[in-house]
């Protein structure tokens, strides 16, 4: 699961694929974009990450779990977190084309100008390999309350 902090005035938001959704100041947003896994992100914000086994298990489960699982969720490298200007929105637009079982690779088809945080190399590809996520927990657990 995708969180972002927004630096301004320091609202927690919870990124969803459905829409795109802003902090209280309207400074910061983002949103889950259509692979289930990736996230386009807007403003001055930075992203924390928990895990999705931890979201996924029962109360029960995560009781038995340390919640020690919360991350940065931008690190030189990471593929999944795409940067644009405004914390307006909306995400980005991209061909998502599965590789395998396990890896997607997206086309961005966006003229605004985004960032990903790869390492080394072209900070704005054309393309890049992702991770696939065909069953993201947060979906169901998330849609039952």
């Amino acid at each position: 699961m995708k969180l972002i902090r927004c630096k301004s005035c320091n609202d927690i938001v919870r990124l969803v694929q459905t829409k795109w959704r802003q902090c209280a100041c309207k400074k910061s947003g983002g949103q889950y974009n259509d692979d289930n896994i990736s996230a386009t992100v807007g403003g001055d914000c930075e992203v924390l990450g928990i895990r999705n086994d931890w979201v996924d298990g029962s109360k029960k489960d995560r009781q038995n779990k340390e919640l020690n699982t919360i991350a940065q969720g931008e690190y030189l490298g990471d593929v999944q977190i795409h940067r644009i200007e405004s914390g307006k929105g909306p995400r980005l637009k991209m061909d998502i084309e599965e590789i395998d079982d396990e890896t997607n690779k997206v086309t961005f088809k966006d003229r605004r100008k985004y960032e990903v945080n790869v390492k080394g190399g072209d900070k704005s590809p054309d393309t890049l390999e992702i991770p696939s996520n065909k069953q993201p927990s947060f979906k169901e657990y998330f849609n039952k309350y």
